[in-house]
């Protein structure tokens, strides 16, 4: 059996590494009724109230008949999926659960009447307002079951709450979700770099169902990492981005700044004037696979590093079934093969012999 061939961690080590995941999130139970929540909530987390939903989910929005199933639901008392929220020095910010209580508020102040409900067909049509006292009083005082986490959740716990816990029905992107947790002078190099008609030439296409935008912007932000740190790489690319995008927000001067972005743009360059079709597969897809492009942006990088007069011996390596092997997609999360993929295009690029 394959498993047999697996190198098993110590148990101890497995154990403790088990635990100290598990403690990143702290957090409490309880109850709100839905009258406090309403109440409490704000959808700006600049205005004052106890109750907000951060940037990162302000596109998400469900539409009348969802929000009126959910309502129905807790009028009927069905057990409905508990809310996740952070503490945030006494406020309460959303982690999951945004479209059900912006639901509850926009109902609970006229927004919409309801619609297409089914058990309770009775009540299509009717305005929170319109519903007899005894009902408007049991919406009112229904139970919200609620996770808060701890304000000690460091930030990238969090985000991965959300990403693990996201119900809605429009998945977010996490170049998205980076842009409303991670603000800072180098999100903006990356946004700036990322809608440039060079970088925009040289990526026209994007799968379809992407947003090009927030694709571009992953792969600008993955530029960027990887040309400096990708040697300290080890697993979970979500989680690296994360962390990295944070430590360059709050310790990059401006200085460096212009010197990343001056390589980014020289970079693509050198790829547009030699190789402007690389970044997608020699079969004509219309796709940019992220593995692909890590190793042919960040590997030229680092060759006009080593070399900034550099003119590449020829493209052969582009079309090697060794190349193609690198860039398998599901390399995505292995440490070795990212180095492997990029020193590939790195060395091809200086005519150096690879060696895994």
């Amino acid at each position: 059996m394959s498993n047999l061939l697996l190198q098993l961690a110590d148990p101890d080590e497995v154990a403790a590494i088990v635990d100290d995941v598990r403690r990143e999130a702290r957090y409490v139970v309880t109850d709100f009724s839905v009258e406090l929540v309403v109440s409490k909530f704000r959808d700006e987390a600049e205005t004052e109230g106890d109750i907000y939903v951060p940037e990162y989910q302000r596109s998400l929005a469900w539409n009348e008949e969802q929000s009126s199933y959910f309502i129905e639901s807790l009028i009927l008392r069905v057990p409905v999926p508990p809310v996740f929220l952070y503490d945030v020095e006494g406020r309460l910010e959303i982690v999951d659960g945004s479209q059900r209580i912006r639901s509850l508020v926009r109902y609970l102040r006229d927004g919409f009447a309801l619609r297409g409900l089914e058990k309770l067909d009775i009540l299509n049509g009717y305005h929170f307002a319109d519903l007899p006292p005894s009902v408007q009083r049991r919406l009112n005082n229904t139970p919200i079951r609620s996770f808060v986490l701890d304000q000690g959740t460091d930030e990238s716990t969090r985000v991965e709450l959300f990403r693990r816990l996201n119900t809605s029905g429009k998945r977010l992107e996490d170049a998205e979700i980076r842009k409303g947790v991670y603000r800072g002078a180098f999100l903006d190099l990356v946004i700036e770099r990322a809608a440039s008609d060079l970088f925009k030439s040289l990526t026209p296409h994007m799968a379809k169902g992407v947003d090009a935008r927030s694709e571009r912007q992953e792969l600008v932000t993955r530029f960027f990492i990887y040309c400096d740190r990708y040697l300290a790489f080890r697993h979970d690319v979500r989680k690296f981005l994360d962390s990295n995008m944070d430590k360059l927000n709050k310790s990059t001067d401006e200085a460096r700044l212009s010197e990343m972005g001056a390589e980014f743009e020289r970079t693509m360059q050198f790829i547009r004037m030699y190789y402007p079709k690389a970044f997608y597969r020699p079969d004509g897809g219309k796709r940019v696979p992220r593995v692909r492009f890590e190793a042919i942006a960040v590997g030229t990088a680092l060759a006009l590093r080593s070399d900034p007069a550099l003119r590449p011996p020829s493209d052969a390596w582009l079309r090697s079934k060794q190349f193609e092997e690198l860039v398998r997609t599901d390399a995505s999360n292995s440490a070795p093969k990212l180095r492997g993929r990029i020193e590939y295009v790195r060395d091809s690029l200086l005519g150096r012999p690879y060696e895994r």
